[in-house]
């Protein structure tokens, strides 16, 4: 078989058969804008964003006034009244206690008992004289 060769500059076009309106593409993409369907528009009302930041907020306080509670309810746990000591460490000897107390606790705790009023200071006074 003997092939043609074929030139592409000098050899005569071969026509397709098909032909392009005149104007065609100068107003092709109106045409084609005017073929497809409006988008839909989302919208989200302001009331749909305020409510996440207000769940927001009321978790944080939720979580801050939690934690403080605790935090309270743990030291206010600890905290021994002087009264209470006393009552609870009823088994230990009195040496025992005055080992363990200090100078503070001792004037505290003779506030609190009121031990020494100014009765009971004149009472040991004239007694010791």
């Amino acid at each position: 078989m003997n092939m043609k060769k074929f030139d592409l500059h000098n050899d005569p076009k071969i026509e397709t058969g098909f032909k392009i309106p005149e104007h065609y593409f100068e107003n092709l993409e109106d045409r084609i804008m005017n073929q497809l369907p409006e988008p839909e528009v989302k919208v989200i009302s302001l009331w749909q964003r305020k409510s996440v930041w207000i769940s927001g907020i009321a978790a944080v306080l939720v979580i801050a006034l939690g934690t403080w509670f605790y935090y309270n309810q743990q030291a206010n746990a600890l905290t021994v009244s002087s009264q209470e000591y006393l009552a609870y460490s009823s088994d230990l000897s009195t040496e025992d206690i005055a080992y363990h107390l200090t100078d503070e606790d001792i004037t505290t705790i003779e506030k609190d008992l009121g031990l020494y009023d100014s009765e009971s200071e004149t009472y040991v006074n004239e007694y010791l004289n």
